[in-house]
């Protein structure tokens, strides 16, 4: 205890990434990272311009800070996802690991964000804001895992400080909000039949476009065949909202991998395959 209250009072190198991404037309027009925040665009040949984005540090703990900008305009149909897992360590003091993604599309354009999992160790603080601006005519889809310690490993959060908020504006107008935040004994509470009904990993999945909702019958139905992974879908609003709960990492990984490639209809980002 000694070393830690000395370690809060001395301090600790904090990691710092910053990036900015934009796309017009499909062509780069503006390319900026600095710190621990990195940007590769591979080579691809599906139907999306490949983004990854790289933190150098290895994870992430408490006083961390990433700040990502995105941006899709024109006749642009952009894929940004992560090189690896994101790992949020345990905090040392109050201080919370931070990152927040700012998004914009306009016009016709075409953002996914499809990051790999976060996973949570045990006393982690990770806050996280994401907000999408996106014109009527274009098209967002986000599909996120988070995981409440390593199953292989045999890994339980007990304690943490986990808060993320998704804001996404259409057309000016405010249409999506939403709040997780998890504190304290988040063992217990993702215990709750109202909560997590004690599985260890969620999915959540967004997508907003013109044809949303008619979406939602495939979509149903593809998840309707596999039992072990708990599902909710609802559409609305020119929306689709889909949330899963499984009991296994790896399962809930390798059923959203073949999800999100029959519903994008575009071959997954090839860091995945790594």
């Amino acid at each position: 205890m000694q070393a830690i209250a000395k370690i809060e009072q001395t301090g600790l190198q904090r990691a710092r990434g910053t990036i900015d991404l934009a796309l017009v037309d499909g062509k780069l027009e503006r390319f900026y990272q600095s710190g621990s925040a990195k940007i590769f665009m591979p080579k691809t040949y599906a139907q999306t311009i490949e983004a990854v984005l790289v933190n150098t540090a290895g994870g992430l703990t408490g006083g961390d800070k990433f700040e990502a900008k995105l941006a899709a305009e024109g006749a642009t149909h952009l894929t940004v996802s992560t090189q690896t897992a994101e790992r949020v360590y345990r905090a040392i003091g109050p201080q919370t690991a931070k990152t927040r993604v700012d998004m914009k599309l306009t016009e016709f354009a075409s953002l996914h964000w499809l990051p790999q999992e976060t996973i949570l160790f045990d006393c982690a603080g990770f806050s996280r804001q994401l907000n999408v601006e996106m014109d009527e005519d274009s098209s967002f889809f986000a599909s996120e895992m988070m995981v409440f310690g390593r199953t292989a490993m045999q890994e339980t959060v007990k304690q943490g400080n986990i808060s993320d908020q998704w804001r996404i504006i259409r057309g000016g107008k405010l249409i999506h909000a939403e709040a997780l935040r998890l504190n304290g004994s988040i063992e217990h509470k993702l215990a709750r039949q109202a909560s997590a009904d004690g599985n260890i990993c969620f999915a959540n999945t967004l997508y907003v476009s013109c044809d949303a909702e008619a979406k939602a019958d495939a979509v149903f139905g593809f998840f309707n065949n596999f039992a072990d992974v708990q599902t909710a879908v609802s559409a609305w609003d020119g929306k689709l909202v889909i949330r899963n709960l499984c009991g296994n990492t790896a399962r809930l990984k390798k059923l959203m991998i073949q999800f999100i490639g029959q519903f994008r209809n575009i071959a997954n980002p090839r860091v995945w395959n790594d």
